[in-house]
């Protein structure tokens, strides 16, 4: 009896400790590591949301690049570092739900060592292509394709990553075959489509609205299966004979070691939800074609499952 009480007091001094965490959290900097390269959609919004939490927290709040391996590399940082949520993540969709489902091991196991958090944003992907090429409409890429297969060559920022995927599930609806070639982030791939050393590519709908204002690419269509309001001209992928079943939308999610104590995980997510819904920073994040969320917590988990069933389909049907 005499153990057992010892036992729950120490339970009951631990949960005690763990509020009192909570309530002096943040007393130092916190770090958003970014899996990619600067220069991205995910790293623009990831500056966006330090700026405006640096403000709420009265705290630095700086932004750390560690690209590669499709994301691998920066979430494997993440899920390795101290449980204290000074060490954050805002992922892209590779590292959290897709890569599971295309390497025989990895450097972690993203359902038990990253706790999800909260959704930052979704956005859908440009398909794009250099001006110069001869197809204008997704009917006319699919029709170039077709009489030139492995011809036409599409950039993504890493095998594996939605930009890939999106990719490989339009030349499975299609019929067709292209050339993958994986570049090392975001950055380096938009800079071959504008060098016009890459034909076509799905690219976040900021960092790609920004080229096709200057002239630099050419706009196909759209990876959701609305329009965007955004870019209400451009047509979505699935409005062209055959791809009505093209829907693939881009997201960015918070996530935080595996340990990471329940109350600070819902500070994280209450303020990030606050700033997000900033008159100017969601005016920014929509007029770059993102819709803000900051889902709570456990909607988030089960958002995060159904998204690892669906593109465990997408990778299984087009054979990756």
């Amino acid at each position: 009896m005499k153990l057992k009480k010892f036992a729950m007091a120490g339970l009951l001094i631990a949960g005690s400790m763990t509020g009192a965490q909570a309530a002096q959290w943040p007393d130092k900097p916190v770090t958003i590591v970014v899996p990619y390269s600067a220069g991205g959609g995910t790293d623009s919004v990831a500056r966006l949301l330090a700026e405006k939490l640096t403000q709420r927290w009265d705290q630095t709040v700086v932004v750390t690049n560690k690209d590669g391996a499709s994301g691998t590399i920066g979430a494997a940082y993440v899920a390795r570092a101290k449980p204290d949520g000074y060490t954050i993540m805002l992922s892209a969709t590779a590292e959290v739900v897709i890569s599971q489902h295309m390497m025989d091991k990895m450097p972690y196991d993203p359902e038990t060592d990253l706790k999800p958090v909260t959704l930052a944003v979704k956005l859908p992907f440009l398909l794009v292509s250099n001006p110069s090429k001869p197809y204008k409409t997704t009917e006319e890429l699919v029709a170039y394709a077709a009489k030139n297969p492995e011809t036409v060559t599409y950039a993504s920022s890493g095998s594996g990553t939605p930009q890939h995927l999106a990719a490989a599930l339009l030349e499975q609806l299609s019929g067709t075959k292209m050339m993958h070639i994986p570049y090392k982030g975001v950055a380096p791939s938009i800079s071959a489509l504008l060098a016009d050393q890459i034909d076509i590519g799905f690219v976040g709908l900021p960092i790609g609205l920004t080229h096709v204002k200057a002239g630099k690419l050419h706009p196909i269509a759209i990876s959701s299966k609305t329009a965007s309001p955004t870019v209400p001209d451009v047509p979505p992928v699935s409005k062209t004979k055959g791809l009505e079943a093209f829907d693939l939308t881009q997201w960015f999610g918070i996530f935080v070691p595996g340990g990471t104590p329940d109350d600070i995980v819902q500070k994280i997510q209450q303020d990030i939800a606050a700033v997000l819904q900033l008159p100017d920073l969601r005016a920014t994040l929509e007029g770059q074609g993102a819709e803000p969320s900051g889902m709570p917590t456990a909607e988030f988990v089960k958002f995060v499952q159904a998204e690892r069933e669906k593109f465990g389909r997408i990778v299984k049907a087009a054979n990756l």
